[in-house]
């Protein structure tokens, strides 16, 4: 054969390959989440569904190993973990050279490395009040220099991010070193979280208002589409580097740990092309859309189906015929009830504000009165343990054995803690006014999603009405009711909250002082508990810090701005085409773990 020929039977060859890797079939997961996200700078959100979708878009310094439990630590852009430095009040990070940002217009045309500026950016975006960044109090009292800068700010009217600080030392292109003002030892935990994450300068400045829409990352993931409460599309980052599953850490005892080595071993991540989210609030058409397999993956499985899907603890033997996979889990979170501790709330005089021992016993007896059980038994199926303390199992500072009565179902305990300060019927109409004699009349504002959440409200209200106190149940949209929280527009609402890192402080951090206005919706404001809550950041995991976390939670239960709800045990299930599957506890989303077997995915929708 003459080397015309050959080279023209290797251009041939070339080409038909080409035609056939354009035209293999995409591998696409399709997802819904529970209810709507509210947008994509990672700076500006706190709710779980936007964030899970900023994790992979953006990349942080560090992340979770996808297969160890208990949770470990592992470096992300960073080359490794440092060592603590200076008795604990410094972290130096080396960022790998040579990651690069997803192609966009605010570059010109140019690949944009990351660099450690972007690090030393974000950190500063949290505090920039023009953000009013929910998560700003992760950075609060805590870096050298950066509450005096923010305050300079402030009061200016004005930012420049280019005032250099202490507490944020850009060594080179690639080394950033935080200075914290106290030691913190759940500081790399933070680092960990998908929000603290370095973004570009040009990114943001170019896009500016409109950041919550065209998030720029270097993860494995870019937006690619995004139709609000409706629809989000993901796909496969061209300029991502790719990556391997890191086995070390795995379990080889853990039927799941083994199946994901088997499906992803030696593979190149991420495998999929693309990733189709649905924000299905309503809990039969996102659990029937996965049935009819629609949908690939059906996280927390609404519990109204849980007898349909697993009757008698057992996964039904037809699904199973089909192959589905269900996933387990008692999550690191929990659902309670937040009180707005103002006196005026909604425009309004609020019955449930206030620290005087009449409003104390108000909320008190409200907490006795909500049956729990009946919440537990009928509504969640017996899906969820009740919260005796406001953190959640599986995290580091969690007890056990901690027990008390203060929020466990007694109508008669309530009846006469409201009979005791006043709340009694003074107009004969059946049910009880405030001790001033007006009308006490209690609004419950809660996230109209779901028949779950219905139900809720109206077993809440129900509970009130057998003791005799009038509630108003008001169904809003969960990224209004959001809103709402953060304003005072709300005298008791739903909420619950996942872990952001395996440790107490995530959680008990929710009723400190300094955070209202971000994390801290019940606007709770008890000097005793700040103390000692900062006390207990100081310290390090120990009997020490546990005795502060349990006199925490006795201020908590003495001065009930929550009603405790419950810890939830999810059901995850997934069609056999799906491999690689595990839920992470802390991680919000494991789409750049999972991979598509495409073959039978198409052969099980014609089933």
């Amino acid at each position: 054969m003459t080397p015309t020929r050959i080279a023209a039977g290797f251009a041939a060859f070339l080409l038909a390959f080409a035609v056939s890797a354009a035209d293999a079939p995409k591998k696409v997961l399709k997802f819904a989440f529970r209810t709507a996200e509210t947008g994509f700078d990672p700076q500006k959100i706190d709710d779980r569904y936007s964030v899970g979708v900023c994790e992979n878009i953006f990349e942080g310094l560090l992340t979770y190993d996808y297969l160890a439990r208990p949770v470990k630590l592992v470096p992300l852009i960073a080359e490794s973990i440092p060592q603590p430095e200076e008795g604990g009040t410094r972290y130096t990070f080396r960022i790998k050279p040579g990651i690069f940002y997803a192609d966009d217009v605010a570059f010109k045309g140019h690949k944009r490395e990351l660099v450690a500026k972007d690090m030393e950016y974000a950190i500063k975006r949290f505090r920039d009040y023009r953000n009013r960044s929910p998560y700003a109090w992760l950075f609060e009292n805590k870096i050298a220099g950066l509450d005096e800068l923010a305050e300079k700010w402030k009061k200016a009217g004005k930012v420049d991010y280019d005032t250099k600080i202490p507490g944020l030392e850009v060594r080179d292109r690639y080394t950033i070193s935080f200075k914290l003002k106290d030691p913190d030892y759940n500081f790399l935990y933070v680092l960990a979280m998908p929000n603290v994450v370095p973004v570009a300068r040009e990114a943001i400045e170019y896009w500016d208002a409109d950041t919550m829409g065209h998030p720029v990352g270097t993860g494995p993931f870019v937006l690619r589409e995004w139709v609000r409460r409706s629809k989000i599309v993901l796909e496969k980052n061209p300029n991502h580097r790719g990556y391997e599953l890191d086995t070390r850490f795995a379990d080889t005892r853990d039927e799941w740990d083994r199946a994901a080595i088997d499906a992803l071993h030696g593979k190149r991540l991420p495998a999929l092309d693309r990733v189709e989210i649905y924000p299905i609030e309503d809990e039969q058409p996102r659990f029937l859309a996965f049935l009819n397999k629609e949908h690939d993956i059906l996280d927390e499985m609404p519990f109204a189906f849980i007898h349909q899907v697993l009757p008698s603890g057992k996964l039904d033997a037809k699904l199973a015929k089909q192959g589905m996979h269900v996933f387990r889990e008692l999550q690191p979170e929990l659902t309670y009830y937040a009180f707005d501790m103002n006196m005026v709330a909604e425009g309004r005089p609020n019955p449930v504000g206030g620290y005087t021992p009449e409003r104390v016993a108000l909320r008190r007896a409200m907490a006795l009165a909500y049956d729990i059980d009946a919440e537990i038994e009928i509504v969640r199926k017996g899906q969820a343990i009740p919260a005796q303390t406001p953190v959640a199992p599986g995290v580091v500072g969690y007890d056990p054995d901690f027990r008390s009565s203060a929020q466990e179902h007694d109508p008669v305990k309530a009846k006469a803690l409201l009979d005791m300060f006043g709340y009694v019927d003074r107009d004969g109409d059946g049910m009880r006014d405030q001790p001033d004699g007006t009308p006490l009349v209690i609004r419950l504002k809660y996230d109209a999603g779901s028949a779950e959440k219905r139900q809720l409200a109206e077993l809440y209200v129900k509970s009130l009405a057998d003791v005799g106190v009038r509630m108003e149940a008001v169904a809003v949209q969960f990224a209004d009711l959001l809103k709402d929280k953060k304003v005072s527009n709300y005298m008791t609402a739903t909420s619950a909250w996942i872990a952001d890192y395996p440790d107490a402080q995530n959680f008990l951090q929710l009723l400190y002082g300094p955070n209202t206005g971000q994390s801290n919706e019940a606007e709770f404001k008890l000097p005793e508990y700040d103390r000692l809550y900062e006390k207990s950041v100081a310290l390090p995991d120990g009997p020490e810090r546990n005795a502060l976390y349990r006199e925490m939670n006795r201020l908590l239960l003495a001065y009930a701005p929550w009603r405790l709800g419950v810890h939830r045990i999810f059901n995850h299930l997934q069609w056999p085409w799906v491999k690689g599957y595990k839920k992470h506890p802390i991680l919000y989303t494991n789409f750049k773990y999972l991979d598509i077997d495409v073959a039978a995915q198409q052969a099980g929708m014609r089933q």
